[in-house]
């Protein structure tokens, strides 16, 4: 029998253009993704849109606009047919406002500042034509406030924007407040503390992002701090209501009796439920705005309810803006604030920022952000048991937010002032006292928290781990996350063995650094029969507590595997009574508040967190650089602590003298 003849298969080269659209001005092109190609389009003139997730250029002729998609591309594994009737079609319907209706263009009046180059600051996301309008107005681009300082007014500033880049004045929102234009007191290092044998990164020519001419950043300058008397019984009766303890009690007193002020509690001593109540005695019968971490948002929620059941809690980016304002209590996540921004209508009494030490970056959009809604709001309050991750001059931010006297110095005389020495930290220290409150874990009774590092050799050898290190085609941040990475897989075996000679009834939280580490880890462990749950960023919120209810009531589950940023913050673990880290975050202050999932508010028994530690490796540097870190914690944060405890300790022991003076007293009179 002949065999049957078989038809060769033709393979298909995929549409290069997916859909074309024109505004007037740009051409916004949506392309099968070819790795690499990024470089290329951006080198060409190009910028991505992320909006409307296309590549944008300025080109209104078909013709023009597939030659040079031809150059790029050079007809290689994409095919081209459909491509010139897709571009014609697009400019021959434009759609005005599609892109630029997205852009966030804002304008900002500056308070102060070198007001030489400008007296107005202009952002928006990155688009080509609206940089050049800026240039129209001798623009000097800020990288670190990401924004540009311009000459001219407001309506100035809104024609050019019209003329040279098509934003509609309706499309450009100025704000009502001044803010300051401050100059960052150095640049920010974007080298690593580990330093490893890497490649030299190249020196590219710029991409038109890359106007880099100022130093500034964006804040406000906000109305000083002032206390606020409080009313005992209102007090009382909210105490009760909310199941405080006494030192909650203090806690609410201190944020309610100043119109700006820092709850720096160690983890797990109930400040969430602490700043509800004082949140709420501040802000009367006003509405009181919750900023925080998206993974929090649900358990500020809970704490909301359980202090006041019949409240109505709104979630900025989830419902309407029409909804928050029939809410007594808006919560956003840090990454949804800048939708209130906007909203100059929606009115404040107060505003706590949960983890607030994510605003120690002068730079990031957040804190900008977050100043803007500072100005609209009389009363503010930041809380965090780590209020310094790694330098003081991270406490400029937080006090300027909540109106501290300090926090009105320039950043620059701040670090002169407050930073270098152990002595002008100490001076730090002291002037802290009056605004944060910070209490340690003695308040509570429970038991000890150890911690022991273990120096292992991994069964599997540092093979993988030395080629990696020796690779001299990967620069130096993505080698030492490769490393950091490979360390934690290494560490596994070790961590399955710790876990199988523990008792029955012990259960312990693993920290990585990396979501592919928890996932293997995770598989690793089910593999050796030993019930686990996991947690990284990327899952659901619904997905997330069914994690944290497993671990806390099955029994028979004994491990939790997160990652840090994800499982160390704002969850409470105390089924657990063992943590360890298969890698170290980069500041101690971060490390505690992962390791006090455990050790907190309703733990039982003594906790112990085990460090493993593999000699030789790069282990050995992060361990080194948290301890330099810790010393300036304990120096302006600690400090701060002990203050407050003399100072209690002295009043405690004055009114004792002077209760023993009155019972002589009484004694002589008899």
């Amino acid at each position: 029998m002949l065999p049957l003849s078989i038809a060769p298969i033709s393979l298909k080269a995929p549409e290069l253009l997916i859909q074309a659209v024109f505004d007037g001005r740009r051409l916004g092109l949506q392309l099968f993704n070819i790795s690499g190609m990024a470089a290329r389009l951006s080198k060409a003139g190009a910028w991505w849109c992320p909006g409307r997730r296309m590549w944008v250029l300025e080109q209104a002729n078909a013709d023009h606009a597939l030659a040079w998609l031809e150059a790029l591309y050079l007809r290689e594994h994409v095919e081209f047919d459909g491509v010139a009737a897709l571009l014609k079609a697009a400019i021959r319907a434009p759609e005005p406002d599609y892109f630029t209706q997205l852009l966030d263009v804002q304008i900002f009046e500056l308070a102060r500042g070198d007001l030489n180059h400008g007296q107005h600051a202009v952002s928006f996301s990155y688009d080509g034509l609206c940089v050049r309008a800026m240039r129209a107005l001798q623009g000097r681009f800020h990288k670190p406030a990401a924004a540009w300082q311009v000459r001219g007014d407001v309506a100035h500033i809104q024609k050019m924007l019209r003329d040279l880049a098509g934003v509609a004045p309706e499309f450009s929102f100025v704000h009502e407040q001044p803010v300051v234009l401050e100059e960052l007191v150095s640049p920010n290092a974007d080298e690593s503390p580990i330093q490893v044998p890497a490649a030299t990164p190249e020196r590219g020519d710029g991409s038109p992002g890359q106007d880099v001419d100022g130093a500034g950043f964006l804040s406000a300058d906000l109305e000083q701090s002032s206390s606020v008397d409080i009313d005992e019984a209102v007090l009382a009766a909210a105490a009760v209501g909310a199941g405080l303890r006494d030192y909650q009690i203090e806690g609410v007193r201190h944020l309610a009796g100043q119109t700006g002020a820092c709850l720096g509690d160690d983890m797990g001593l109930g400040k969430t439920r602490q700043t509800v109540v004082g949140a709420r005695l501040a802000a009367g019968q006003g509405r009181v705005l919750i900023v925080c971490p998206a993974s929090l948002r649900i358990n500020w929620e809970r704490e909301i309810h359980a202090v006041y059941p019949d409240a109505i809690v709104g979630f900025a980016g989830d419902d309407r803006i029409s909804t928050l304002y029939g809410c007594q209590w808006v919560i956003a996540n840090y990454e949804r604030l800048g939708g209130l921004v906007r909203e100059v209508g929606l009115a404040f009494g107060a505003m706590a920022i949960d983890e607030a030490h994510y605003l120690k970056e002068h730079k990031s959009g957040r804190t900008r952000n977050a100043f803007v809604m500072a100005t609209r709001i009389p009363k503010r309050y930041v809380v965090t048991g780590t209020p310094l991750l790694n330098r003081e001059i991270e406490l400029h931010t937080l006090l300027r937010l909540t109106g501290h006297s300090l926090g009105h110095m320039e950043l620059k005389e701040f670090r002169k002032e407050f930073t270098g020495s152990r002595d002008r930290r100490a001076a730090l220290a002291r002037a802290l006292g009056g605004w944060m409150l910070r209490r340690r874990k003695d308040v509570l009774d429970l038991g000890a928290k150890t911690h022991s590092v273990r120096y292992i050799s991994p069964s599997e050898g540092l093979a993988a781990y030395k080629e990696i290190y020796d690779d001299m085609s990967l620069m130096a941040m993505p080698k030492i996350t490769k490393l950091r990475q490979c360390l934690e897989t290494l560490k596994t075996p070790f961590l399955i063995e710790t876990v199988e000679s523990l008792q029955a009834e012990d259960k312990i939280i693993i920290f990585c650094e990396y979501m592919s580490t928890v996932n293997a880890m995770h598989d690793a462990f089910t593999a050796a029969g030993i019930k686990a749950v996991r947690l990284v960023g990327a899952d659901s919120a619904i997905k997330r507590q069914k994690a944290i209810d497993t671990f806390q009531d099955d029994p028979e589950v004994r491990v939790f595997i997160g990652t840090t940023m994800a499982a160390g913050v704002g969850i409470t673990l105390t089924a657990a009574n063992y943590v360890a880290f298969a890698s170290m975050p980069w500041t101690p202050a971060l490390m505690r508040q992962a390791e006090d999932r455990a050790y907190r508010l309703g733990q039982q028994r003594d906790v112990m967190v085990i460090v493993p530690l593999i000699p030789d490796t790069i282990d050995e540097a992060v361990w080194k650089i948290l301890e330099g870190k810790r010393e300036t914690e304990i120096d302006v944060v600690e400090a701060v602590t002990m203050t407050q405890a003399n100072e209690a300790a002295a009043i405690t022991n004055a009114a004792l003298q002077r209760w023993m003076q009155g019972e002589s007293a009484a004694l002589a009179h008899a």
